[in-house]
């Protein structure tokens, strides 16, 4: 079985839902969503529900990421311990890879499939925000805390407990659609639709 999980703090946009839809039709799956839990929690609390149902696999499928056509097929043919497609971050690719090795290093939660035997290797929790990577440290690995308004990084930390365990990231091809809400239906004034674009696509990579 295939978990989808989808860690939404509150808002899903409908094209990454038909994206989905669409991908998983020939697929044994089940959905795994949330909608009132703030990151880095909402990652943990839907792993730990896949993996107590048997999952096989974990799909990390993010509430404002579309996948590409044909994107489950290739993620599944990879038969990789974490297998990714790449979106655009503030027109960043959201994977980082050694300058030396093209090694990826950690890659973004948007699109990406894990093996449920990478998380028997890990120590809980397998997401955590409260904690960054010193970049310019590297190749030294260092953390320290991100202090009490610690957001986001749970990719980075993931991954990077998953490589120390000797797990490896592949990438496959395609670019999924990064969205963004620019304003919010309101009555008398845009008819109550919602106003949904796409972010920026890659135009710059990451390389440690």
């Amino acid at each position: 079985m295939i978990a989808v999980v989808q860690p939404s703090r509150g808002l899903i946009f409908t094209e990454a839902l038909n994206a989905l839809d669409k991908g998983l039709q020939k697929y044994n799956h089940k959905f795994y969503r949330t909608h009132d839990m703030i990151i880095p929690e909402c990652f943990n609390y839907l792993t730990e529900q896949a993996l107590n149902d048997g999952a096989e696999y974990i799909l990390y499928s993010e509430e404002d990421t579309v996948m590409p056509d044909g994107a489950m097929e290739r993620l599944l043919l990879a038969d990789a311990d974490i297998t990714c497609i790449d979106y655009a971050v503030s027109g960043y690719s959201c994977i980082a890879r050694n300058k030396d090795t093209d090694e990826i290093l950690w890659c973004g939660l948007g699109c990406t499939l894990v093996k449920s035997e990478v998380f028997s290797k890990l120590e809980k929790p397998y997401f955590r925000s409260d904690k960054v990577l010193l970049l310019n440290s590297w190749p030294n690995v260092e953390w320290v805390s991100a202090g009490e308004q610690s957001y986001g990084g749970q990719d980075i930390y993931f991954c990077m407990m998953a490589r120390e365990k000797g797990f490896k990231i592949k990438q496959v091809e395609g670019e999924c659609k990064h969205l963004k809400l620019m304003e919010l239906g309101r009555p008398e004034i845009n008819k109550g639709l919602h106003i949904v674009e796409e972010k920026e696509k890659i135009s710059k990579y990451q390389t440690l």
